[in-house]
């Protein structure tokens, strides 16, 4: 019996070491690292806490502004529905900031204010934000400019028509891929693998730039590509000079890098706080201003919010999305969000000066109109809250 168990343990080893060494001749290094921090501690994709295990970059704080607190601040109470609907999602954070101040805040899991967690993709909306910068300052022609005049690489057939624009508004055309289920797939490289720029650069246009919506994580990988080489400076160090240190931020933020001095993954792995996190929705709040200083031209911050109306793959023209904005109703009250994996959600109502943070472990797969349950319940609680 003892022989058999040997070679049954025998027979497993090799057929793993086999298929390490695939793996590795297949160029899937990535997967070994990928496991190691997802199902050797107990999960099954990337999670909110996963700062301790990446390379990043650091994005120092300017002169640190606390918001102020509402006279109300903390009076008002979650409804009992909406907080058991939160804490079934593995709510770690939920924030309601009105007329700029913060009005309630509720924290879950062992997090605080000083808590850093990842963004995923709200950070795409910041990329977009430091593009609207780079066309202000001159590094960037228009958002019409072609992709080619800083990456050669697209510059023959289709891929010399894709602009900024198309980038912007996931019309580029690229077939990346968006899915994180699979560990080979173009997200699963971008996001645990050290070669980002590399894996990008295997694809190319497919399809008419601007003809379809397809919401593709590449394109914002290609946008900081771009914000490298037409600014000269790494898209932290762009974001830490023009944006978080000019905010109020009370804390540091970290961008996630592709290896030790490598790339930032500009579709996700932004760290910040809650609070902080809230800066971003006030800027947008106040078209680019903030305390009278001018950092987004407000022309550049409206036509973010603007959707782009260009049709999906099922001909639904998109009235969801902007400039790597989310856009929506609820109760007749225009929003716009960043949106991030397990249902990070910065979202702003304009009308009633509303601003919510969302972080935690999990989302609603139900949608409707475009909009996630999580998402319009979040809006729904702080419209409550304000209320009362």
């Amino acid at each position: 019996m003892k022989r058999w168990i040997k070679r049954i343990f025998l027979s497993l080893l090799l057929v793993v070491a086999l298929c390490c060494v695939l793996l590795w001749l297949t160029g899937n290094q990535h997967v070994f690292y990928g496991i190691g921090k997802t199902y050797f501690i107990g999960k099954s994709k990337p999670d909110i806490d996963d700062l301790p295990f990446f390379s990043v970059s650091t994005m120092t704080k300017g002169n640190p502004e606390p918001w102020l607190l509402s006279s109300s601040f903390n009076s008002g109470t979650l409804r009992l529905e909406h907080s058991e609907y939160l804490d079934s999602l593995e709510t770690c954070a939920f924030l309601v900031f009105r007329n700029d101040s913060l009005l309630f805040e509720k924290y879950w899991r062992d997090y605080t204010d000083s808590t850093m967690s990842n963004s995923f993709s709200m950070a795409k909306s910041f990329v977009g934000m430091l593009i609207g910068i780079a066309v202000d300052e001159g590094y960037i022609e228009s958002l019409d400019q072609k992709v080619g005049d800083f990456l050669p690489e697209f510059s023959e057939g289709l891929n010399a028509k894709l602009t900024i624009r198309n980038l912007l508004q996931m019309s580029s055309g690229i077939p990346f891929g968006e899915s994180y289920s699979s560990p080979f797939g173009f997200m699963a490289k971008a996001y645990y693998g050290k070669q980002l720029e590399e894996e990008t650069m295997k694809f190319k246009v497919e399809s008419e730039p601007g003809s379809m919506w397809i919401y593709e994580g590449g394109n914002s990988v290609l946008l900081g590509l771009i914000l490298k080489k037409a600014t000269g400076k790494t898209p932290s160090l762009y974001f830490q000079e023009k944006i978080w240190s000019c905010i109020g931020a009370e804390h540091n933020a970290h961008w996630n890098l592709d290896h030790e001095g490598g790339l930032e993954k500009t579709f996700s792995g932004f760290y910040a706080t809650a609070r902080d996190y809230a800066r971003i929705g006030k800027l947008f709040e106040h078209d680019g201003v903030w305390n009278a200083d001018t950092l987004i031209q407000p022309g550049f911050v409206e036509e973010a919010l603007t959707p782009c109306y260009i049709p999906d793959p099922k001909g639904e023209k998109c009235f969801w999305y902007g400039y790597h904005w989310w856009l929506g109703t609820h109760n007749d009250d225009f929003f716009f969000s960043c949106r991030g994996l397990r249902g990070q959600y910065i979202a702003v109502i304009p009308s009633q000066k509303i601003i919510v943070v969302r972080l935690g472990h999990n989302h609603s797969s139900t949608t409707n109109n475009r909009v996630s349950e999580d998402l319009r319940l979040c809006l729904d609680a702080a419209r409550d809250i304000a209320s009362q």
